[in-house]
């Protein structure tokens, strides 16, 4: 009942400041179209006055997609070049936009344009000094997974099961998937961290959010891991109903596609609206590590004053 509110909580944040999202939606839009022109420069040179385009546009044939990027004249490099180039632009963007999204988020209101880039530019260079912790983290646990993965599928030839190596494989990803879901939670809760206490040191961010990310580890995960299943279950059916769209019908595969970006743009924002939340919530740690013994403060009772004899009046004060 716990998560469910959070997570409804921090559903209701997403929705009252949706207009992050539409902005992230149409920046990305935008460089999707941009990064795609040199592909469309390179294609149309030869599948302009190629009788197996057909092959490509109402069917995807991958034997016809191969010849075609095997050409001389088509120069995949500068299709990916352009490709990554404004991906890469657009992950500095979303990233710029994060502490302006936490703010709102922390603060439960819509900012106004002046406040919310100010928080954008506040916060960004820890988001820069974060993201270098972030892939010297993730280094030594990807070569490992790889590693031990490699391993166990040398080791799976010799085994008489002839399935061995597929489980190895299997378990090896959802090893490697559940260690980079937990140390994007752990970054992700040190960003919140960061927002809601504005600290300053990246370092000292970082460790007090993984002792708390570990301690809270089950609601925490919970929480993100919820959140993720729903984008997967979505991008499943997406897919299946792509699968089945005629080719032909190029625009609603299109418009299917752009709500499958969408729909994750969203439930990303969720995610982080319900991290916020989870901290606001979050239960308080003991403020001593011993008891300590109450002592009252003594009382001070006022003496009673002297009684005066019966006739005697009291002289006048000059």
């Amino acid at each position: 009942m716990e998560t469910r509110g959070i997570l409804s909580e921090g559903f209701s944040r997403v929705w009252r400041y949706q207009r992050v999202l539409w902005w992230m939606f149409a920046a990305n839009l935008a460089m999707a179209s941009l990064g795609v022109r040199p592909g469309l420069a390179q294609f149309s040179k030869v599948l302009d006055h190629s009788l197996r385009a057909r092959e490509l546009v109402e069917v995807f044939n991958g034997s016809a997609f191969a010849e075609l990027t095997a050409r001389p004249d088509v120069q995949m490099g500068t299709v990916s070049r352009g490709a990554y180039g404004f991906t890469l632009i657009f992950f500095v963007f979303a990233m710029f936009l994060t502490g302006g999204i936490l703010v709102a988020y922390r603060d439960a209101r819509k900012l106004k344009a002046r406040e919310f880039f100010e928080a954008c530019g506040g916060y960004f260079w820890r988001w820069v000094r974060m993201l270098i912790f972030l892939l010297i983290v993730l280094a030594p646990v990807m070569m490992m997974a790889s590693g031990i993965s490699r391993w166990f599928v040398d080791k799976s030839d010799d085994s008489p099961i002839e399935k061995l190596g597929f489980y190895v494989a299997t378990g090896g990803l959802l090893l490697t998937l559940f260690l980079m879901m937990g140390i994007r939670l752990w970054f992700d809760m040190a960003q919140v961290y960061a927002v809601a206490e504005e600290e300053f040191a990246v370092r000292r961010c970082l460790a007090r959010t993984f002792k708390m990310t570990w301690r809270n580890f089950g609601s925490l995960f919970g929480i993100y891991f919820t959140i993720s299943l729903l984008w997967w279950v979505v991008l499943g059916l997406a897919l299946w109903v792509w699968a089945s769209v005629p080719a032909r019908h190029f625009g609603w595969s299109m418009v299917l596609l752009e709500m499958v970006v969408l729909v994750g743009f969203g439930t990303r924002l969720w995610q982080r609206a319900s991290e916020t939340v989870w901290y606001e919530r979050r239960p308080a740690p003991a403020m001593l590590a011993v008891p300590v013994e109450y002592v009252p403060e003594p009382v001070m009772v006022a003496s009673p004053l002297p009684e005066l004899p019966r006739g005697a009046e009291p002289e006048p004060q000059t």
